[in-house]
């Protein structure tokens, strides 16, 4: 207990309003309603929510019990439910873990680092093999996806047989009808990744209900002429969107824009595929922080909305498309044999310059990991390393 930080200790603890009051050794104050606080009460008949093997049940609850201090210490307070006879003990570090004041509510949202084309100066970039062989660089890694939305990768394998090792590193490979699909030069097309034209900044497979998470990039053998890739951040886009236009802004995080795809049987192992999706194409959580764009032009279906709403949402999508394809926004990187990337599909939109086909072709691997999987191996990660969870809550993307 001697060890504990002030921010953890105890002062002391008071009933006001029928709430919990906690003074804590670094001068914060944090108050707690009766009814959060039995609800979480993980003693081993109640349970507790991280294996949701849980004795408790809200309708059993008083909408606001009443309790008294039994004990309070430095590290821990007990609570008696007087209406239940029933004692429940409090953790100080999980007790200021959770404070809901706002100051701790801003406390533990993280901040994305945005970016623009200044960025190319001075990239995120990870050694694949150093990541393979330190948990310490692979959480590095993991941070640096996080905060940026995108890492590059050296020291990649040039064997498509070995593209697993990358995508390891960051979570389970996602399974979809594409798999680990090689973009290259085909005679016959049905991805618009295997054509030879430029393409514009984008996100991928905006027409699923669930959008890809992180994308796993891998070039093989790179076009000697072009097919550069390109990179832009989303959330910078929408910032200047806000900034400049608040209510195209905020109608975007409203409107509904359908994604549509049918995928004939080339691309799904003999089965044809008709996926469609019905959403905003910017998602903010309940404090109004983006957590996600789906930005795809080419897959924009006929608008499904009420007549007064079709020109200012045209007019909306016009102005942040502008913002997006901005050069100033935009990098481009032209990546060698053994390099890749790994990004933020649901927060950066990707591209290519135009190539020139060749023989032998141009050819690259893409794969993707669930955003869920992506925060799963950060949170565990972390966890081995520092011995406690993450400080931020981790942005839920398109789902918030």
């Amino acid at each position: 207990m001697a060890d504990l930080p002030k921010s953890f200790c105890i002062e002391s603890v008071s009933k006001s309003d029928s709430c919990l009051s906690v003074s804590w050794a670094d001068g914060h104050s944090s108050r707690f309603h009766p009814i959060w606080l039995r609800h979480q009460c993980n003693c081993p008949q109640c349970g507790t929510p991280v294996n949701a093997v849980r004795g408790i049940r809200l309708h059993h609850l008083e909408e606001s019990p009443t309790f008294s201090i039994e004990t309070q210490q430095q590290d821990h307070i007990i609570l008696h439910w007087t209406d239940e006879h029933h004692h429940s003990r409090y953790e100080s570090k999980w007790l200021r873990q959770y404070c809901y004041d706002e100051p701790s509510r801003q406390q533990r949202r993280h901040q994305p680092l945005l970016w623009d084309a200044s960025i190319i100066d001075h990239l995120p970039t990870m050694d694949l093999v150093e990541c393979e062989s330190s948990d310490a660089q692979r959480l590095e890694m993991l941070k640096t996806v996080h905060d940026y939305g995108f890492c590059k990768v050296s020291n990649a394998p040039t064997d498509a047989k070995q593209a697993t090792r990358l995508i390891n590193i960051v979570g389970q490979q996602r399974q979809s009808h594409y798999g680990t699909y090689t973009l290259s030069n085909k005679e016959a097309v049905d991805n618009v990744g295997d054509i030879s034209d430029a393409l514009d900044p984008h996100v991928d497979e905006t027409y699923r209900l669930s959008t890809i998470g992180i994308t796993v990039f891998q070039v093989l053998r790179p076009s000697q002429k072009g097919g550069e890739s390109t990179l832009v951040d989303g959330f910078e886009a929408a910032r200047q969107l806000r900034e400049l236009f608040p209510d195209d802004f905020n109608l975007l995080t409203r409107v509904p824009i359908t994604g549509c795809r049918r995928d004939p049987a080339q691309n799904s192992a003999g089965n044809v595929k008709w996926y469609e999706s019905t959403l905003p194409i910017i998602r903010v959580d309940f404090d109004g922080i983006v957590t996600g764009v789906r930005c795809n032009e080419r897959q924009i279906m006929p608008l499904d909305l009420p007549f007064d709403l079709i020109e200012p949402t045209y007019s909306a999508l016009k102005r942040f498309y502008q913002i997006l394809y901005q050069p100033n926004l935009q990098i481009t990187l032209a990546l060698k044999a053994g390099e890749g990337l790994i990004f933020d599909n649901q927060r950066l939109l990707h591209g290519r310059t135009a190539f020139t086909p060749e023989t032998p072709a141009r050819s690259v691997l893409t794969s993707s990991v669930d955003l869920e999987e992506f925060h799963s191996a950060y949170r565990l990660l972390h966890e081995q390393i520092h011995g406690e969870p993450l400080p931020f809550r981790l942005r839920q993307g398109m789902m918030a």
